[in-house]
């Protein structure tokens, strides 16, 4: 059986269910009721540009567009990510967060499309947004997490830090048990995710894979690959975020530059 499509009257029936959760919501009074209006339609409206969009790039095609969508795409999770750590936008944190998550997509996308997929083609729609976009996804959710961990508990914690440094540690002596703690918070959900899929949840490529028609098998060895490289994107991603940042947001003195929190 082929894929079922769903007409735009079924969509918009599916919608109705949301009507639970907003009633919870209003009666609890959370506050959260405008929030879940914005975001669904910011979602319908940016699923609707995106779709369009990708229908236009699988047919066109071309290694230098995809390329192109590939770093608008790191250049939103850059702002988005910076935004969620409860950082301020300033050059200091930009720039290195892009080139982080630049960087460590590049080398996930060039390793897993290139050399374990083999493409026939260099940078083929079809394979390296969908991977790209499930990756940069887990990249910003780990990246928030860690860098949100990093700084704050250092700000939380500068006696610790001073105390280290007073010792004679180095500045990277003395982050290292900080950096340490971020990479455990930010690794430790794709590591619940991996040790439960199959099991708990069925993935959203898998079950994708399985409705249009491939065979469990087949989507079960994308779904292992897409896992590894989701982990390894993310620790990858955070682990420059903060190292790249860390060239930036410190003083001569080798003390956090307070500016660069909103807290």
């Amino acid at each position: 059986m082929g894929i079922i499509d769903l007409t735009w009257t079924q969509l918009g029936i599916g919608f109705i269910i949301m009507l639970v959760p907003a009633y919870i919501l209003w009666k609890y009074r959370t506050g959260l009721n405008k929030k879940l209006l914005t975001a669904s339609v910011r979602m319908v409206l940016q699923l609707l540009f995106v779709g369009y969009y990708l229908q236009y790039l699988f047919e066109y095609d071309n290694p230098w567009i995809n390329a192109a969508w590939i770093f608008v795409m790191v250049a939103v999770a850059d702002f988005a990510t910076i935004d969620r750590s409860d950082l301020k936008r300033k050059w200091a944190v930009i720039i290195p967060i892009f080139g982080a998550t630049l960087l460590g997509i590049i080398v996930i996308d060039l390793f897993f499309l290139e050399v374990v997929i083999q493409l026939p083609k260099l940078l083929a729609a079809q394979y390296t947004i969908p991977i790209t976009g499930m990756v940069l996804g887990n990249c910003l959710r780990s990246n928030v997490i860690g860098i949100n961990a990093f700084y704050y508990s250092l700000h939380e914690q500068q006696e610790r830090y001073q105390f280290y440094l007073a010792c004679g540690a180095t500045r990277a002596e003395a982050v290292h048990s900080f950096f340490s703690e971020a990479l455990q918070k930010s690794a430790n959900p794709t590591l619940a995710s991996m040790a439960t899929i199959g099991l708990v949840s069925l993935p959203g490529m898998m079950t994708g894979q399985i409705l249009s028609g491939s065979s469990p098998l087949i989507a079960i060895k994308y779904q292992i690959m897409i896992m590894v490289a989701i982990f390894s994107g993310t620790i990858l991603s955070v682990y420059l975020g903060i190292l790249f940042t860390n060239k930036f947001v410190f003083k001569d003195t080798d003390m956090l530059d307070q500016t660069i929190l909103k807290n």
